[in-house]
């Protein structure tokens, strides 16, 4: 099991993070039975479907901290919650491993470039979805057409959509529609859940449960908990404990009660001040796990002045990111130093990355014309509070940090469903708190939403960063391809400053002792098919 890791540099550990992959999740969501997700503050139900008792072996409780939405179509939604329960279900086509990011057959068994644009695939057979059907092509070409689709939601995760050939039962040619090369591809694989043909024709169907070809099955969803069950036909094999619940429960306190309590099994999202609680219990156990996520203070473009380069980079240079690391969030997590995290492939330091130097933002402010910032409008500082970790305390430190170099800065701290509206408008606010957490580890997952002409936060257009990012994209020697990234798309980045990245963010859970073999992932999603209760 992962350690708590503790840096005191500049690539010191950050946030322990309530990662969300876009604003879409919010906190007003109904469940299926009607119940709100606001109720969900309860602790673990006390029996699982099929009357067995939360806390005996044979059932695993995980406590989330964000909640469902009912609806559980995977290309409706980038939601954090969402991804980790269909994670528990479905599989991919190719696996990646998040520790040393290489590749192995899931349920393609071989992949090839038959030529430059077009990536055939050999798929797995007797491999049966938890309905009973059979996997095939028709499977492939379904899944990767509609997760692409401009009329998915998510399409956020890709640059355009995908063209499927079903060549026979057991074989496809996967291209982007523009006939292009994309070296995104394989990585994007990792990544998509697949589902049943027959499902995706049907979307009352496919939003009415999850039909996999995983370990575990959908059996229900009520009192704002998903039930599973172990599916013996799977071609993996059977999983190890024959019954999951996981549960929304959204106070953090309570979520700690119910793992000392034994009445959970897992819980998400622990808060630092509660990891000493959890390493002094000999019941219990803390793991902890760097993730794809990265917090940024994002520009709206069409507020001024922060159409004004200069002006940018001087609130860029002005944030102390170390000391919101090191003390405001007590170490957990890591000060980014580049546009992606550290734990996404392709990742590499950027040598012109803006650091801590006030002087240096004077400076700016001076040549741009504003010196100590006179002439320069009122800016709104917008952050939520209730989900991600501790954002109005270092809100409230960026915020001093800007007036310190003679910015009039107004902080404003608003609840998750008021941000989650800002959050994608062009004019809301003049800078807004945010993060990013990638389903996957290819580094187009981020750069194709944030830094493609518009920025999907800022609503940056720059030609200049459409043509290094389809430099990259098209780039199929992965060697060639991290160059690329490193030398060209990452600096130049930094040079525009489309945003500040502040820090990678970091999950910490909570595990009973008697937990083994429960496996976090940098997605922040995590491998509980090999869990057993001692």
């Amino acid at each position: 099991m992962k350690t708590k890791l503790k840096r005191l540099t500049v690539a010191a550990v950050a946030a322990m993070m309530a990662a969300t992959v876009m604003a879409g999740c919010g906190d007003t969501s109904t469940s299926t039975d009607g119940s709100s997700a606001a109720g969900g503050d309860t602790a673990a139900a006390s029996t699982t479907g099929g009357g067995r008792t939360a806390g005996s072996k044979d059932t695993l409780v995980i406590l989330s901290a964000e909640n469902f939405l009912g609806n559980w179509d995977p290309t409706s939604h980038t939601t954090l919650a969402q991804l980790h329960a269909e994670w528990i279900c479905f599989n991919r086509l190719i696996h990646m491993d998040t520790d040393t990011q290489e590749l192995s057959p899931e349920l393609a068994t071989s992949w090839e470039y038959i030529d430059d644009a077009t990536l055939q695939l050999k798929l797995r057979e007797g491999v049966k979805f938890q309905d009973g059907s059979d996997f095939d092509a028709e499977d492939v070409k379904a899944t990767l057409e509609k997760h692409s689709s401009k009329d998915s939601v998510t399409t956020a995760w890709w640059s355009q959509p995908v063209k499927v050939e079903v060549v026979d039962q057991y074989t496809v040619n996967v291209r982007m529609e523009d006939g292009k090369p994309y070296a995104g591809l394989i990585n994007m694989l990792c990544m998509v859940p697949v589902m049943s043909a027959d499902d995706i024709a049907d979307p009352a169907k496919l939003s009415a449960g999850y039909n996999g070809t995983g370990a575990y099955k959908f059996d229900k969803y009520e009192n704002d908990t998903i039930y599973y069950s172990a599916f013996d036909d799977c071609w993996e094999g059977a999983p190890k404990t024959p019954y999951v619940q996981y549960k929304y429960v959204a106070d953090s306190s309570t979520r700690l009660a119910a793992l000392q309590t034994g009445e959970a099994d897992i819980i998400e999202r622990v808060e630092s001040e509660q990891v000493s609680v959890l390493e002094n219990n000999p019941d219990t156990e803390v793991i902890t796990q760097l993730t794809t996520e990265l917090k940024h203070l994002f520009f709206k473009f069409e507020v001024e002045p922060m159409n004004e380069e200069l002006v940018r980079k001087a609130i860029s240079y002005a944030i102390d990111r170390e000391t919101i690391v090191n003390d405001i969030l007590q170490g957990y997590g890591e000060v980014a130093d580049c546009y992606v995290s550290s734990t996404v492939w392709g990742y590499s330091p950027v040598d012109n990355f803006p650091t801590y130097d006030p002087e240096k933002a004077k400076e700016l402010l001076a040549e741009a014309g504003y010196p100590n910032g006179e002439g320069l409008p009122e800016m709104t500082y917008t952050t939520s509070v209730g989900f991600y970790v501790k954002t109005k305390e270092y809100g409230e430190f960026i915020t001093a940090n800007l007036q310190a170099i003679g910015l009039n800065v107004k902080f404003n701290p608003v609840e998750t469903a008021t941000w989650n509206d800002m959050y994608y408008q062009a004019t809301p606010c003049t800078m807004i708190d945010g993060g990013w957490c990638p389903p996957g580890l290819e580094p187009d997952l981020k750069l194709n939403p944030f830094y493609r002409s518009p920025g999907l936060i800022t609503k940056f257009v720059d030609d200049q960063l459409d043509a290094v990012m389809d430099k990259e994209a098209s780039e199929l020697d992965s060697e060639k391809r991290k160059e690329i990234l490193a030398n060209e798309v990452y600096p130049l980045l930094a040079e525009k400053c489309e945003d500040v990245p502040l820090f990678n963010s970091m999950s910490i859970y909570g595990v009973g002792s008697n937990v083994k073999g429960f496996k976090s992932l940098p997605t922040t999603s995590f491998e509980v098919k090999d869990v057993v209760k001692e």
